[in-house]
């Protein structure tokens, strides 16, 4: 459940205002910010967020550990270009490298707002402080994080069909990489994915 003080049904940022009953209109802003950021725009592509700042406290080293694998996926990614330099010089050589599949955002509120609003997901590299109030945020939108345990968050059961992120253990890289690819094997399905949505939004 989300605790977020953003909520979509009301905000003005972004470029099509939804709620849990109307989450339809989030596939519209998924559209535009594609357009916006240059990246071509397909349903069928999730489209992925890192929002938290690009530091060694949020372990963003595991994700270098597994792009590789990601960048094999069908998916697109868009990161909130804040950080430490080494951090910031990777996403910008792997942005240029994949234009068609990252983007880099300027940090500031509006941009966030506008990346939770597009995005289907959302890799948590820790549960630090700022990682866990960006899962937060992005839950509030519909946003499905792929995240070390937390006690707002609750592992996707496909039985129950009841959940609202993909769990893995805490700095085990490989277990995110296998969540991560839970997750992309759940958004083949619209309905169930539509579900898991206004579950986190909750």
């Amino acid at each position: 459940m989300s605790e977020s003080k953003f909520t979509p049904a009301y905000d003005n940022k972004i470029y099509q205002k939804y709620s849990k009953k109307t989450i339809q209109n989030k596939e519209q802003n998924k559209s535009a910010f594609c357009k916006d950021v240059d990246l071509p725009y397909n349903k069928k592509v999730p489209l992925l967020c890192i929002t938290y700042p690009l530091i060694d406290n949020n372990n963003v080293n595991m994700i270098q550990d597994v792009m590789n694998g990601i960048l094999e996926q069908p998916v697109q990614i868009v990161v909130n270009g804040i950080g430490t330099e080494k951090y910031q010089k990777y996403f910008t050589d792997l942005a240029e490298a994949h234009p068609q599949k990252i983007a880099i955002m300027g940090n500031d509120e509006e941009n966030k707002r506008k990346i939770y609003a597009a995005c289907d997901m959302m890799l948590v590299s820790s549960d630090s402080s700022d990682c866990l109030k960006e899962a937060k945020n992005g839950m509030a939108y519909g946003v499905i994080p792929i995240m070390p345990p937390a006690g707002f968050a609750e592992d996707y059961n496909p039985i129950r069909e009841k959940g609202t992120a993909f769990v893995y253990d805490k700095g085990s890289p490989w277990g995110f990489f296998a969540a991560f690819i839970r997750t992309m094997e759940n958004f083949r399905f619209p309905y169930d994915w539509k579900n898991i949505a206004m579950s986190a939004m909750d």
